[in-house]
This record gives structure tokens, sequence and C-alpha cells, in this order.
């Protein structure tokens, strides 16, 4: 009697890739990425930007290593525009994850949206600088160190 549902959650995973952002926090970004999967996440869809989108998305499940199988690619400016523009083209998401250092312009978000958007900063202090603006968007917090 009654019936059961998996729960299942599209995450899109946006990650800045550009020049502000060091190894060491791309490192503690695809590390933190990671540990969602021992949480019920099954698979997310990762996605790396800096002024552009940089890659195709790539599928990621807990077998995924993400230090040895995802390249880096750009290492530019920052514009979270077309990060935002994508979860606009693509609405089968619930929610979308960028880790960043906020230091970029502010994205427009000139359209409803269903996708819930959470905003990871790399330290306390970028957090600090960014939170305000974050949070008119989404939620925001950092990575503890």
């Amino acid at each position: 009697m009654g019936s059961k549902y998996d729960m299942v959650a599209r995450l899109l995973v946006a990650v800045d890739v550009s020049g502000s952002i060091s190894e060491t926090s791309l490192a503690e970004f695809f590390g933190v990425i990671s540990k969602f999967f021992k949480y019920g996440i099954t698979t997310l869809d990762i996605i790396q930007f800096d002024t552009e989108l940089k890659n195709d998305i790539i599928t990621m499940d807990k077998s995924f290593r993400a230090t040895q199988q995802i390249k880096i690619l750009g290492r530019g400016g920052t514009s979270y525009q077309p990060v935002i523009n994508y979860i606009h083209e693509h609405k089968q998401y619930d929610g979308l994850i960028v880790f960043t250092d906020g230091d970029g312009a502010v994205p427009r978000i000139d359209f409803a949206t269903r996708t819930k958007l959470l905003w990871v900063c790399q330290n306390k202090n970028a957090y600090n600088r960014h939170h305000s603006w974050m949070e008119k968007t989404g939620r925001a917090c950092y990575v503890e160190k």
C-alpha cells in the first residue's frame, strides 16, 4: 500500500576557473563537490566558466575523480552572466551551485526561474565582500578551511 518515490535532484555545479582562483581553491572546490555523493546525490552536472562557458557539461557520479579527469580550462576574467543565461535556457535543473571568489560583475537575473541558486565563496573574506549581492539572487556560504 502506498507509493515509493526516489528523490532525485538535478543539480548544475558551475566552477569559476578564472585567473583569480588559485589551484588550491580549485582543488578545495572539487573536494567539496566530491563530498555531495555521501549525502545521497547520485549525479551532478559540472561546467567551468570564466568570461564564458569553457566546456560541455560533464556529468559526475561517485566513481568520478575530478582531480584526475577534469582538465581546467580558461583562467581569464570572470562573468557570471553566461552561467545565468545557461540556467535560463536549460530549465531541467532544480538547483545551481556556483563555486567562486565573487570577483566579477553582478549578474542580471531578469527572468522567473524555479532553479534555486547557491553561491559558494572560496573563503570567509570573499563571502564577507560579496554576500550582500549574492543573497539578492539566492543563498551564499563559504568553504570553511
